[in-house]
């Protein structure tokens, strides 16, 4: 499953990388993957053009919890959607991208002269 914006039971809104939790071919949960809370501030609105803008904050959804994959029951997720462009550009930008880096990351040892 790609990025995705997950509200739970108690409200909560966590943009995060999903992989569905299998028993017998049957999805018992989603393992949620760097998964970050999305906080925002209250609305600003705009008079001359109508428009209302926010600051968005993410957070480790359990900073500190050991890994980076969470296993969620199914009976705890309320709904997937798929977020706006600018959260999910920072989440990807600003989470995943370390990841990436590190992984792609090549290292180039120079040969001694002997």
């Amino acid at each position: 499953m790609a990025n995705k914006l997950a509200v739970i039971k108690t409200g909560e809104q966590i943009i995060t990388k999903v992989e569905e939790m299998l028993l017998d071919d049957k999805v018992v949960g989603y393992f949620f993957i760097k998964p970050c809370v999305v906080k925002t501030s209250e609305p600003i609105v705009n008079k001359e053009s109508g428009g209302a803008s926010f600051d968005i904050k993410l957070a480790p959804w359990i900073p500190l919890g050991k890994g980076t994959r969470f296993p969620v029951p199914l009976d705890w997720i309320v709904t997937f959607i798929d977020p706006v462009d600018e959260l999910a550009s920072m989440y990807m930008n600003d989470v995943l991208k370390e990841t990436e880096e590190t992984q792609e990351k090549t290292i180039v040892i120079p040969e001694e002269d002997s």
